[in-house]
């Protein structure tokens, strides 16, 4: 089966919201198979941060987005700790917090961007 068959049953998982119990029995099952390098560690952390949105708790990853008044992304809920953040997202295989930040800013000006032209934005706003 492998890493392969795993991700495509993680994205079924990520998104039973409807099931928060199962995405947690789900959880205990893919940290299971990474220890048999099974399952990539990504996917637990974006599914663990799905639950703790679920449930209205802070995300240890910050793999789960909302988007303020002028479309950055930030951390749905906050983070648990912000400062190590960048720590644990390597141990996990997820590039660094402003990367992919940057890089959900800039799709979700691209999806909404005669919106974002309309307020006079002519750019996603990057954090630096």
């Amino acid at each position: 089966m492998g890493k392969e068959y795993s991700r495509k049953f993680w994205i079924t998982i990520q998104h039973a919201d409807n099931d928060i119990k199962f995405q947690q029995k789900m959880l205990k099952e893919l940290a299971k198979e990474i220890d048999k390098n099974n399952a990539e560690k990504s996917n637990y952390a974006m599914l663990e941060d799905r639950i703790a949105i679920n449930l209205n708790q802070k995300q240890r990853f910050g793999s789960q987005v909302t988007y303020n008044k002028v479309g950055q992304a930030v951390p749905k809920n906050g983070l648990i700790d912000s400062l190590n953040v960048d720590n644990l997202r390597i141990k996990y295989n997820l590039p660094p917090f402003k990367e992919y930040y940057n890089s959900m800013t800039t799709d979700h000006f691209e999806m909404n961007k005669d919106y974002f032209l309309k307020q006079g934005m002519k750019e996603p706003k990057l954090y630096e």
